[in-house]
């Protein structure tokens, strides 16, 4: 910038450009190094230039402005730095420290599975670490109960595999004490039976140990109770056409469509009901019924299969479900038709399904509880698909009936 005093105005640059009819702005420096913002702005008239005005900045007042507003931006910097170290120190101490620390007890009770007692308690906190350390607590704890239920599983089997193959060793080293044929060929008979006592053992064990994972695998969907039921009870019309015994279906009215609906799989419910409808018929004396109730209660699936034997002894109604627990009635003189097995994978099948088992007693109404119960009862409750008849109007149509697995597990496990 240099001042000219009284010369000529088109001396400056900018009034120059004005003088053409342009506005023109420009920023300049004087000796001292001050920015002066200059602005020349033609005057017309008529659209003939007539004159133009000048006007500029005192030197030195942008600078002062720049010098505020850096001052002001270095003090924000300064103000976002200590946010930045605080919020860091505090996201180190709240999130990542405990997420660390989870890490390292997660990856100590991967190596022993005894130390899940150690994972650290963030219970307290209703945030993301607290969530994440329930998720780990409760997968730790499930893949304990998991490896216990392994270890027990193993035990139960081992013992109970000892059973006839002891059996089979008696026999045999009784064969050589046989002095007749018949006495002979009642040993062989013997122990053929306990071969294949031990035949299906080893089979009902190998499918129990498979459940969990297809179960797993298995994509539920849409099933019709009332569907699986129908195919069941047409199963053991068939198996029943020459006995006198029978088994019936009473099926409740449904308040809606789809109200019997319920999110599964068809074929393993089916072996549910297969395993509890062999189960009463095996305990059901000659000429007698089994019945099947399906009915919907509130928002459950209610699934009842009652028989008119013997019943059940209040004492072990606790450990029906047991694995191996197997308890026949006296008339069932064969030995190796069940493994105990059945009612503990329908447990386990039902748990899958988010449902529940469980066994009573049926009696009359003005019956005492310590006189001989009219038979048994088991009944399945399972969550419905469908809540209501409201949100039942989007599901007119129903899938269609499935056919329950064939290669079911029929053994039959009460008293």
């Amino acid at each position: 910038y240099r001042e000219i005093g009284n010369a000529n105005g088109t001396s400056y640059r900018e009034v120059r450009r004005a003088l053409e009819g342009t506005t023109t702005a420009m920023l300049l420096l004087n000796e001292k190094g001050e920015q002066i913002v200059s602005t020349a702005v033609p005057i017309k008239r008529g659209g003939v230039v007539q004159g133009v005005l000048l006007m500029s900045t005192p030197p030195g007042e942008i600078d002062d402005i720049l010098s505020e507003e850096r001052a002001l931006i270095w003090v924000l910097a300064i103000f976002a730095l200590i946010a930045t170290l605080v919020s860091s120190l505090m996201l180190a101490r709240t999130v990542a420290g405990p997420i660390r620390r989870l890490s390292a007890s997660a990856e100590h009770v991967s190596r022993n599975i005894s130390a899940r007692h150690e994972l650290p308690d963030y219970a307290h906190r209703t945030d993301e670490v607290g969530q994440m350390a329930s998720a780990f607590a409760s997968m730790t704890d499930a893949l304990y109960q998991r490896a216990e239920a392994s270890e027990s599983f193993a035990a139960d089997v081992a013992h109970e595999l000892k059973n006839p193959l002891a059996a089979a060793r008696s026999m045999a080293e009784a064969l050589t004490y046989a002095k007749t044929d018949e006495q002979r060929q009642e040993v062989v008979r013997q122990i053929q039976n306990e071969l294949k006592r031990l035949n299906r053992l080893i089979t009902d064990v190998s499918n129990a140990s498979r459940l969990d994972a297809e179960l797993a695998r298995q994509q539920m969907g849409p099933v019709d109770v009332t569907s699986v039921v129908a195919s069941v009870s047409q199963i053991f019309h068939d198996i029943l056409s020459s006995d006198s015994r029978r088994v019936a279906t009473a099926i409740a009215h449904a308040p809606f469509d789809g109200a019997f609906l319920v999110s599964g799989h068809a074929g393993r419910l089916g072996q549910v009901l297969t395993n509890l409808v062999d189960n009463a018929v095996s305990f059901s004396p000659e000429a007698s019924t089994v019945t099947v109730h399906v009915r919907r209660v509130a928002g459950i699936v209610e699934l009842t299969v009652e028989d008119e034997g013997p019943g059940i002894p209040d004492d072990r109604l606790s450990i029906i479900f047991d694995r191996f627990y197997t308890d026949r009635p006296d008339t069932e003189a064969v030995r190796g038709k069940n493994s105990g097995l059945g009612l503990s994978i329908s447990r386990e099948i039902i748990r899958a399904h988010g449902g529940e088992i469980s066994a009573e007693n049926r009696r009359g109404a003005l019956q005492a509880s310590d006189d001989k119960p009219l038979g048994a009862r088991f009944v399945v409750r399972l969550p419905a698909l469908v809540a209501s008849a409201r949100s039942g109007m989007t599901s007119g149509r129903r899938p269609a009936p499935v056919a329950p697995d064939r290669h079911h597990d029929a053994s039959r496990d009460r008293v």
